[in-house]
């Protein structure tokens, strides 16, 4: 049995939308933004984002929501024929920002669609039935909370609750009786409104499921002083009655692998750009050491580019480019540490669309390249953020640092062969 319903094709849409390719271009600058390398040869086609790797992301015909409003239907394997599996989840342009929008699918179930196809725990988190956050019978693959809102306070106060509130396994007796793909079942958790008038309201494959939003209502979350939305996404995958592995898709992602440290075995020069090499830290250094199960409690907010945890910082990916004496740029994607008040104002001047051009301090959170942990908790002022092509705002750089070896790493030109040793794919090249 197919598992999303389809829908007959509105005659006109709104006036007010965008085009299904604007905003798939939209999605498909976030989500190369999320994962360096992941939409290339992808084509827009039809009211598609296509991916030569095999994977797809389509705007379906609108049907309810009005013009800001965007249904959209992830295809992790299109090889699958005829009824292709998918998961469906919708998005709202509140103020008419699409970007925003864009970036808030890209960061929920965008981030499902990419760690389903990786699998490495880079972009969503996966728990087992049998952990305390799991879902008995079903392997959870879970993005982090994305909160929207007036106030940058709230917003974060409203993901922590909704993270605290452990809600898939709190609610599971509720709706897994109606998980009805045997592939994948999307499960989106929505709280929001104002004092007053908040919503719950909990989606499976696309379809309002009345008593799991019931169930999400009497967890008695809290209200925001201010109008306030927090949403996230999961993905439920049916345990084998062995217990064993859920099956995946087919498709896998073939994205340049985490930054490391430089050996002489080294191979992975191969999965380089020749011309524009790169590396991206999954974690910060301090929560890449902790257990799966420890990071789990720790981190309360994961928007991808942004990581909050209880304890240990608030942690923001930049990018660190590092020039080679070829007139070739390196640019490492790595995280820094920022103060409770420098990412209030940033996260601040994001909603207001006033970050490009600001200049602030943090530490760099990464062991990068052959300088290594030398270059740990080195500070470092970022900025340089220009509006792209497409109206988003391209991340922070390191721009320069007080730390001797950072300041000489971004003021010099290296060797190729010292930075990228034998992973230069120019040293492969026929």
């Amino acid at each position: 049995m197919f598992w999303i319903r389809r829908r007959a094709r509105d005659a006109e849409p709104p006036s007010d939308r965008l085009p299904d390719l604007e905003f798939l271009a939209l999605v498909r600058a976030s989500l190369e933004e999320h994962a360096p390398g992941v939409t290339q040869g992808a084509e827009l086609k039809g009211n598609s984002l296509i991916s030569p790797n095999g994977w797809a992301v389509a705007v379906a015909p609108p049907h309810h929501g009005g013009g800001h409003h965007y249904d959209l239907v992830a295809v992790p394997d299109v090889s699958v024929q005829p009824d292709v599996p998918c998961f469906l989840d919708c998005v709202v342009a509140m103020a008419g920002d699409h970007r925003k929008a864009a970036d808030s699918w890209v960061e929920t179930a965008g981030a499902c669609l990419l760690e389903l196809l990786d699998r490495r725990e880079h972009f969503a988190d996966h728990v087992g039935p049998g952990h305390e956050r799991g879902v008995t019978g079903w392997h959870s693959i879970t993005s982090g909370a994305v909160g929207l809102g007036l106030d940058t306070a709230e917003n974060r106060r409203l993901q922590t609750a909704l993270i605290d509130a452990n809600v898939l396994h709190r609610i599971a007796d509720s709706m897994t009786a109606d998980l009805e793909s045997p592939f994948f079942n999307g499960v989106k958790v929505f709280y929001g409104g104002s004092p007053g008038a908040m919503q719950a309201e909990v989606r499976i494959n696309g379809e309002r499921h009345e008593a799991a939003s019931a169930a999400l209502a009497a967890l008695d979350l809290p209200e925001p002083t201010a109008f306030t939305v927090v949403r996230y996404y999961a993905l439920l995958l049916p345990v084998p009655a062995d217990g064993g592995e859920p099956t995946y898709p087919a498709t896998r992602l073939d994205l340049a692998p985490a930054a490391h440290a430089h050996g002489e075995v080294c191979g992975c020069g191969r999965h380089l750009d020749p011309e524009q090499p790169g590396f991206a830290f999954p974690l910060p250094h301090l929560l890449a050491e902790l257990s799966d199960e420890e990071r789990v409690r720790r981190v309360r907010a994961d928007t991808g580019p942004v990581i909050i945890a209880d304890g240990i910082g608030n942690f923001l990916k930049v990018r660190l480019p590092v020039r080679l004496e070829d007139g070739r740029t390196v640019v490492y994607r790595v995280w820094v540490y920022l103060h409770a008040p420098v990412i209030n104002e940033f996260t601040e001047r994001v909603h207001e669309d006033r970050l490009s051009g600001h200049r602030f301090e943090g530490l760099l959170c990464n062991a990068v390249g052959p300088w290594g942990e030398e270059l740990l908790r080195a500070p470092v002022v970022l900025g340089g953020q220009r509006v792209n092509e497409d109206g988003s705002i391209r991340i922070p750089e390191v721009l320069e640092s007080s730390h001797p070896l950072l300041s000489k790493v971004l003021r010099e030109s290296w060797p190729a062969e010292f930075v990228l040793d034998d992973r230069d794919p120019r040293m492969h090249a026929c």
